[in-house]
């Protein structure tokens, strides 16, 4: 069988079609794997072929389907690269070169796990839209937040919220209808009479915590350790009726340091089919899953008890009553306790240790708190409800500084645009687009806030012209895929501020000057910040 230039042509040629009517339309990120198995069952049975209907000898055989798969190959990556960079409706935006031909590019340049302030950069270079990948748009114009994350968007949730399928949550649904049933189900959580239950079983908690900043006795306490610790033990209790008792033992326990470690590879920001195909290499993930069968467990084993005061999960399980519950009843239930463990516990965390940090910056506004909070710590124990401070204006105004410049999500938050794209402005973002506001960067806009290096309570209230567009500030995120456990979050924050700044003198430790909590920062989805130590002495 003569072999002959055009079989090399018809490779090419298949290859360009393959590209062009098939992988350039729709989204191939699912199943990765498939396209693999299907190359080589083609590649086999190209070798099957030649080999035994022809008769032609293995060496040969060998050299005619090198050079077939070469010549397939070529025309499908060159049809990639000739649209991405000549053909792609971003090409119109401004960004490094090899953004254009794949996120990959600065996949390898967040090698630091320091993508937030290389996105300040970009930013500060190119403008507010960045091409950040083939078909990724970074964005941080002033509107962009209300018409990405907004109400009534038409953009929809992109194809970084499969990572975990078939393991699903509220957080992960893409599609609208099966997104808002499950929040109706979520939204009875965070009711006034589920917040005051929970107010109930987070108390015993944040005694433990002031315990162990008392008995500190002015010595260096690394606050962003133990209100990890805090956070968790919170989290446990309200996801599976247990803690993880890391208070008492002030050690991490197993599974949040699994959580940790499975979040590490998103600092890179890579593509969604590289952390599928993960999934299918023996032993790649198997830190992550055995996570999820930690969650599993733990649900299984709340399921089987009742709480006196109900718990998150009360609600969650409340429309499975009398149900068998089913595979993919149980599959949810672990998502959502994955998300409670994500979202609940480090987000709270870093955020107490970023107003702490920022306090100590500003010891004047210690004064000025413990003067506003001071009138309602009437308990004996110490504590004090939210309901009684929820509305100091300079407390709240305090969270949202620290939540401006020290964002706990503060880099791809993912949108997909709707196939007639969106308008931004006077710019137009074309359909089927992976666009995303980093807050980190928006936080820090001159376009959007006055004075955006200082940090100034009052913009949130009093002097409201230092916020020149109030809509780009959503640290939960806004709309209907905002967050849900937001009336928690800051019930939480406030009641523990308010707690600490009136039991204790607070500032930074001996040898402390805060430049580590910042500098040392990493992002990995949600925001790592160093060490902050931190000296807490007993107010008589």
């Amino acid at each position: 069988m003569p072999f002959s230039t055009g079989e090399l042509v018809a490779a090419f040629a298949l290859g360009t079609a393959v590209y062009v009517l098939f992988f350039n339309r729709g989204e191939h990120h699912l199943h990765p794997e498939r396209y693999l198995i299907a190359f080589g069952a083609a590649v086999s049975a190209t070798i099957a072929l030649l080999h035994f209907h022809h008769h032609l000898p293995i060496f040969e055989v060998l050299r005619i389907t090198i050079n077939l798969s070469l010549s397939f190959l070529a025309g499908l990556y060159s049809s990639v690269l000739f649209y991405r960079q000549f053909l792609h409706p971003l090409n119109k935006f401004p960004g490094p070169f090899g953004t254009r031909i794949s996120a990959l590019f600065l996949s390898v340049k967040f090698s630091k796990a320091d993508s937030s302030r290389q996105y300040l950069q970009l930013h500060k270079k190119y403008g507010d839209f960045v091409r950040t990948g083939s078909s990724d748009l970074s964005i941080v114009h002033p509107k962009a937040v209300q018409a990405i994350y907004g109400p009534g968007t038409a953009c929809t949730k992109g194809d970084a919220y499969d990572v975990t399928h078939p393991v699903v949550s509220l957080h992960s649904f893409r599609d609208r209808q099966l997104h808002d049933n499950r929040r109706r189900i979520w939204s009875a959580a965070f009711g006034d009479t589920a917040l005051r239950g929970y107010e109930k079983r987070i108390r015993k908690y944040r005694d433990m915590l002031m315990a162990t900043f008392a008995a500190s006795e002015g010595k260096p306490v690394n606050v962003v350790q133990w209100f990890n610790n805090y956070s968790f033990d919170i989290v446990g209790d309200l996801a599976f009726g247990q803690s993880f008792d890391m208070l008492k033992k002030d050690e991490l326990h197993w599974s949040v340091r699994l959580l940790a470690e499975g979040f590490e590879p998103l600092a890179y920001g890579l593509p969604t089919w590289v952390f599928r195909l993960g999934q299918v290499i023996p032993g790649a993930t198997k830190d992550w899953f055995r996570f999820l069968d930690f969650c599993r467990e733990r649900m299984l084993t709340r399921m089987q008890n009742t709480p006196d005061i109900p718990d998150i999960t009360s609600t969650l399980l409340a429309p499975l009553e009398g149900k068998k519950v089913s595979k993919e009843d149980l599959n949810l239930l672990v998502g959502d306790s994955q998300l409670m463990m994500a979202a609940g516990g480090d987000t709270t965390a870093t955020t107490l240790s970023s107003i702490i940090y920022e306090l100590c910056l500003h010891p004047e506004q210690i004064d000025t708190l413990r003067e506003l909070v001071a009138p309602y710590m009437t308990d004996p124990s110490g504590d004090v409800l939210n309901e009684k401070i929820s509305h100091i204006e300079h407390l709240n105004g305090v969270i949202y500084e620290a939540l401006r410049l020290h964002p706990p999500v503060p880099g791809i938050i993912q949108r997909k645009t709707p196939p007639e794209g969106i308008w931004i402005d006077d710019i137009h973002v074309p359909g089927n687009m992976f666009v995303f506001c980093p807050q980190y960067v928006l936080g820090r806009s001159e376009a959007i806030y006055e004075k955006p290096e200082e940090f100034i309570p009052e913009r949130w209230y009093s002097r409201p012209e230092l916020v020149k567009e109030k809509s780009a500030f959503a640290p939960f995120l806004a709309g209907t895929y905002g967050c849900i456990g937001r009336p928690l979050a800051m019930m939480n924050l406030r009641s523990t501020l308010a707690r600490l700044l009136t039991t204790f003198d607070i500032k930074f430790a001996e040898g402390e000057d805060g430049s580590t909590f910042d500098g040392k920062s990493t992002n990995h989805f949600l925001w790592v910040p160093g060490d902050l130590y931190i000296s807490f002495t007993k107010r008589v």
